[in-house]
C-alpha cells in the first residue's frame, strides 16, 4: 500500500467487504473470519476489531473502542495493533 491508501489515515471508515463474514464457531469456541476458499482464526481483540469495521467507526474510533474494551493494556500500543491489524486485513481485500 502506497501512503495515500486510504488504509492508512486514521479517519478511514473501513467495513468489511462483501466477501467476508465473521462467524462464531461454537464447537470450536472461536470466532472465524470467513472469506472465498480460505479462514483467519481470530482471538478475542482481532473478533473486537473485526466487529466494530462497520462503515461507520473511523480507524481512530476503533481504536478508541477496543482500548476501552481491553483496557489492561497500553491505548498507544491498543492503536497501533489495531492499524496494523486493519493494514493487514485491507491489504488482504477483506476491508472495503
Amino acid at each position: 500500500m502506497t501512503p495515500a491508501d486510504p488504509r492508512r489515515d486514521a479517519e478511514w471508515q473501513p467495513r468489511l467487504a462483501a466477501r467476508a463474514r465473521i462467524q462464531y464457531d461454537a464447537i470450536a469456541c472461536q470466532d472465524l473470519l470467513l472469506f472465498p476458499e480460505a479462514a483467519l482464526v481470530l482471538n478475542a481483540t482481532a473478533a473486537a476489531i473485526v466487529r466494530l469495521c462497520d462503515g461507520e467507526r473511523s480507524v481512530s474510533a476503533i481504536a478508541d473502542a477496543v482500548a476501552e474494551q481491553f483496557s489492561a493494556r497500553d491505548p498507544a500500543a491498543i492503536a497501533a495493533d489495531v492499524d496494523e491489524f486493519i493494514r493487514q486485513l485491507g491489504a488482504r481485500g477483506l476491508l472495503e
